[in-house]
């Protein structure tokens, strides 16, 4: 009996030593994956942490240059906070920002539309006399803002999405985003005036000079297709009263390279990933 303890004592030391030798071995590959652990942890909070213009832009509020302005204007809260620092960063997922009293949320997912806008809808996500707005007639359940804006009057081709980075690079002058228009006169565009229209003409109303443009003199005469890259508030109408004629109808046809064709008044599609792709290589690569 004796003997079959201390047998059985000497194991167990045995077991406890080896047990020790295990342990030992293994607190500094557990030290080790904790510290990857938290240098990986590190590393995805840094990546989740985001200069608070960018974040307001990804939301669709504003471009970066314009969210500083309502940063600097004290007009963003931040978890409860009046923030007026500009490069100020907050976390993506877990801080709360508020803008003119509506918390703001990145897109889950991504939209980009094309819409053959119709005559009397508003380009807007809203309008205080009720009337139909270009958001109204697509009707997601998702918020989408329209890229730019047509006249109430004005139809044809017009973007809406929600991704706030997308629409800005797409208005900022720089990228000179070509638009397309058919405009209809009141009476037959002369072909001398047409070296005027396309030369860079100051503007009769404020004296202001465009940039130079394409055109094209249509069938009888009265229809001018006409191609910019600027973007100034009723620019075509402004162009042809500057040289004595009036835009009776106005017809955007095609807009960075996206055409109505296939979409009636009204009617919308989603674009391609072709296209989004092909637009943002082209952003990207202009930038």
């Amino acid at each position: 009996m004796k003997t079959s303890t201390a047998t059985e004592r000497k194991k167990q030391r045995r077991s406890t030593r080896k047990t020790n030798s295990d342990v030992s071995r293994l607190v500094p590959q557990a030290a080790a994956s904790a510290k990857v652990q938290t240098r990986t942890q590190r590393k995805t909070e840094q990546s989740e942490l985001i200069r608070l213009n960018k974040f307001i832009s990804l939301c669709g509020v504003a471009s970066r240059r314009k969210a500083d302005e309502l940063i600097a204007n004290g007009e963003v809260i931040v978890n409860g906070n009046v923030v007026r620092e500009l490069g100020f960063k907050i976390h993506r997922f877990k801080d709360e920002v508020i803008v003119e009293g509506k918390r703001l949320q990145e897109p889950k997912r991504k939209l980009y539309i094309l819409l053959n806008k119709p005559k009397d809808v508003i380009t807007t996500n809203s309008d205080e006399r009720q009337r139909k707005t270009v958001v109204d007639i697509v009707g997601l359940d998702e918020r989408v803002y329209p890229v730019g804006r047509l006249d109430r009057n004005t139809t044809g081709a017009l973007l809406l999405t929600n991704d706030g980075e997308f629409a800005n690079k797409l208005m900022h002058p720089a990228h000179g985003i070509e638009k397309e228009y058919l405009a209809t006169l009141d009476k037959k565009f002369l072909r001398a005036d047409l070296p005027k229209l396309t030369g860079g003409l100051r503007l009769k109303d404020t004296g202001e000079k465009v940039s130079p443009c394409k055109a094209k003199i249509l069938g009888d005469g009265s229809v001018v297709w006409i191609a910019l890259s600027e973007g100034k508030n009723r620019q075509v109408h402004r162009m042809f009263w500057s040289l004595g004629y009036e835009v009776k109808k106005l017809e955007r046809i095609r807009y960075a390279g996206l055409g109505i064709e296939g979409l009636r008044r009204g009617e919308w599609r989603y674009l391609s990933a072709a296209e989004v792709a092909h637009l943002c290589a082209r952003l990207d690569k202009e930038t």
